[in-house]
């Protein structure tokens, strides 16, 4: 099975709700707006912008890789790690406390990007990511 490399539209639309800038994205999703079986198509953000296309026509969503999400994320808060893990069935993202193993937050999913995506959100939530304006 092929492993989940970008964030969905509705997990870049969340991001967003949430107050974070996306712009950042090192891939984007495209929409052709005028054709009636369209489909969401993955591409390269800088080629998109380097072709400008027109927003008349075209719906635009940035997204994240792994990597993308990686670097949004604190390696530190406080005295807590970032801590990844890719297990057999799972991947799990958590803070952990390198010398009391005290836990900060966990989370698990079968994709490692999906629970990276999960800890984005906390710390976005919590004010460990600065949201967009700030």
């Amino acid at each position: 099975m092929k492993s989940k490399q970008v964030l969905s539209v509705e997990q870049m639309k969340h991001l967003q709700e949430l107050g974070l800038d996306t712009s950042d994205g090192s891939m984007c999703w495209c929409y052709a707006l005028s054709y009636k079986n369209a489909k969401w198509e993955l591409e390269i953000y800088e080629d998109v912008i380097n072709q400008k296309r027109d927003s008349a026509f075209w719906e635009i969503i940035p997204t994240y890789t792994l990597q993308d999400i990686f670097d949004k994320l604190p390696c530190f808060i406080d005295t807590h790690v970032l801590t990844l893990q890719k297990l057999a069935n799972s991947g799990t993202c958590l803070y952990m406390e390198p010398y009391s193993r005290s836990i900060l937050n966990l989370t698990e999913s079968k994709e490692l990007i999906n629970s990276a995506y999960k800890m984005l959100c906390w710390c976005i939530k919590n004010g460990y990511v600065e949201k967009e304006g700030k």
